[in-house]
């Protein structure tokens, strides 16, 4: 199942963060707004590629990362519930193991631009 684009990210051309701020192999979260209108975007790097998604696990529709506010635990370029495990792709945001396996992230489209990850505009995280 492809991912679904949020529509509720900030609009394409928002600054996200540096480049550098997102070691290959793992993850950062980014947060926008004020609650109760809070959006959480998770920016994964793998080599030179970046690719987001809300910070809504499929399975309970609550946020990925239970004990850091600013990462979500990642294995093997892979994204790792910390709730129940649910383990999820970086380059398209598929769930491939856990209880929500078959279903994909919310994606939201980032590039970088100079040394910044920027939100894209499109319909595919990269």
């Amino acid at each position: 199942m492809p991912s679904a684009v949020s529509s509720d990210a900030p609009p394409p051309g928002t600054d996200v963060c540096a480049a550098a701020e997102v070691a290959d192999g793992k993850s950062r979260v980014v947060a926008f707004g004020q609650p109760p209108q809070r959006f959480e975007l998770i920016v994964v790097r793998s080599g030179n590629d970046v690719f987001g998604y809300a910070n809504e696990c499929k399975h309970m529709q609550v946020a990925l990362n239970l004990l850091d506010d600013d990462a979500v635990e990642t294995n093997d370029h892979h994204i790792l519930c910390q709730y129940h495990y649910a383990t999820y792709r970086f380059n398209d945001g598929y769930c491939i193991a856990g209880p929500c396996a078959g279903e994909s992230l919310t994606a939201v489209p980032l590039c970088v631009r100079g040394e910044r990850v920027v939100i894209a505009a499109g319909t595919a995280a990269k």
